[in-house]
């Protein structure tokens, strides 16, 4: 993706770099997220199974797009 952008609205068009930061950028709203499930008191079952998604989702989503930045830089 080297014609990539690091900043932009357009999350295809983005490269490895700005697809990073903008993953870092959600955790803080997964994190809201995960709250706000909590405080609306929906079922727990929902609730945990929501939780470990939105968390494991996120991670996945790092560790991938750090991979890929990190192959991407070394290719240049």
């Amino acid at each position: 993706m080297k014609n990539g952008r690091d900043t932009g609205l357009n999350y295809w068009k983005l490269n490895y770099r700005g697809k990073f930061i903008r993953t870092l950028w959600m955790i803080p709203i997964g994190i809201i997220a995960i709250i706000l499930l909590y405080i609306a008191d929906a079922p727990i079952q929902i609730t945990i199974i929501l939780s470990v998604l939105i968390f494991v989702s996120t991670i996945v989503q790092l560790i991938y797009t750090y991979v890929k930045l990190k192959n991407e830089s070394n290719s240049e």
